[in-house]
């Protein structure tokens, strides 16, 4: 009897905890407000995760700053890996090299990507543009007139659109706004002319006929839209934006603990119905050891950094 309760209380041990870890609820920061694409990701692994590590994982959202805010509060952590950041690529590495000082990318440990964040070229179907050559042949014949909308500098939409101007060689306006929302609220209205925009947001729209999809900036079509063209099939040669969502750790974190986290967020955030609830929102899965989220940073910042700083006066 004593060894039959002592193996059931084992099985009944979180499979994945590190000895003695966690010993406590283990906090959240999510860098950006209650009801967004990224909270409701932040959630979704948040409730995945505490079965797994047998303690309550608590999400608290620190909205501001593009996501800086929520990556702030690791500069003060106890290293133990009882609180993390979950926040996006543009938090996590242009934000910072746009601002100058502290380079979380740097000074954090890497703990693990958790989703692809998936955006489309779109345009409103009012727009005689049915291709990106065409969108790229009005720009040229109205230079400075041609308008877009992001939510926010760093964003994926604002890093792709930016590219698209430098290398189609066109000079086009673009619009500030507070949130994806409004920005959307104008496109469909027609007071812009194109955009980047998340998959999540457009869909709806490419499906209600108010919008026209160009292209998809990914290196293969997208399941959702498998008629519209790559940015690489539409003549830009590796024109592929990789935006994502992960979780750091403060900085001197134990490899076994950061370790531990990362295999269990590999195993919340997968199997199918994981992934169909991500492509409701337009995310994809995505899973990297600590090194290889490391690398995967390391290329994007190097990729995107550099456009980012051209284009912001410091």
């Amino acid at each position: 009897m004593r060894r039959r309760a002592l193996l059931l209380g084992a099985l009944a041990r979180p499979a994945l905890a590190e000895p003695g870890f966690p010993s406590r609820p283990i906090r959240l920061f999510v860098g950006s407000s209650a009801g967004g694409s990224q909270d409701i990701t932040a959630r979704l692994l948040a409730s995945r995760l505490t079965p797994l590590l047998g303690q309550t994982v608590v999400v608290e959202n620190r909205g501001g700053g593009g996501g800086v805010l929520a990556t702030e509060a690791m500069r003060g952590a106890v290293p133990d890996g009882h609180t993390l950041v979950f926040n996006n690529m543009g938090a996590f590495l242009i934000v910072p090299l746009l601002h100058g000082g502290w380079q979380p990318w740097t000074e954090l440990e890497p703990v693990g990507p958790v989703a692809d964040v998936l955006t489309v070229l779109v345009v409103p179907s009012a727009r005689p543009w049915n291709s990106v050559a065409a969108l790229i042949e009005a720009a040229r014949t109205a230079p400075g007139q041609l308008s877009w909308g992001h939510p926010g500098i760093a964003g994926s939409g604002w890093l792709a659109a930016l590219r698209l101007d430098r290398e189609a060689g066109v000079r086009t306006i673009e619009v500030p706004y507070r949130g994806g929302g409004p920005a959307m609220l104008d496109l469909l209205a027609g007071r812009l002319d194109f955009m980047f925009a998340t998959t999540a947001t457009a869909l709806p729209h490419i499906a209600g006929g108010r919008l026209r999809p160009l292209a998809v900036p990914t290196h293969a079509r997208l399941p959702a839209l498998p008629a519209v063209p790559t940015m690489v099939e539409s003549g830009f040669a590796d024109f592929a934006l990789r935006s994502w969502f992960g979780v750091m750790a403060p900085a001197r974190t134990p490899p076994a603990i950061v370790a531990t986290l990362n295999r269990a967020i590999g195993q919340a955030m997968a199997g199918p119905e994981v992934a169909a609830q991500l492509a409701e929102h337009g995310e994809s899965p995505l899973f990297a050891s600590p090194s290889e989220f490391r690398r995967i940073g390391d290329a994007d910042q190097a990729q995107w950094g550099k456009l980012a700083m051209a284009h912001v006066p410091r």
